[in-house]
């Protein structure tokens, strides 16, 4: 009974921390969402009144290079989360309930 009561309180805490970790980084994402956004907003009206001139077939060419770093820096992340966790189990499975949230 008592390792069953271990187990619980791990993946409790676990869970919680992790809930709270992937909240952390759900909200911060969304404020780089708006500024990535708010950007673009301002590029477009820049085009609009002839200020600037964008060339998007430049930035598509650039487009894979940016997802692979991104891809590498998520793994990153991920590892340095988890890193040493007793309770990875746990933090794993609240940190997927918050980004789904």
């Amino acid at each position: 009974m008592d390792a069953l009561a271990a187990v619980l309180g791990t993946l409790g805490i676990g869970g919680v921390l992790g809930y709270c970790a992937g909240l952390a980084i759900k909200t911060v994402g969304k404020m780089i969402g708006c500024m990535i956004g708010l950007i673009f907003i301002l590029m477009q009206v820049l085009a609009y009144y002839g200020v600037a001139q964008w060339h998007w077939e430049a930035v598509q060419r650039h487009t894979p290079q940016i997802q692979h770093a991104a891809h590498h820096a998520a793994s990153g992340l991920w590892k340095v989360l988890t890193y040493n966790l007793p309770f990875t189990g746990g933090f794993g499975a609240g940190f997927y309930m918050a980004m789904r949230r």
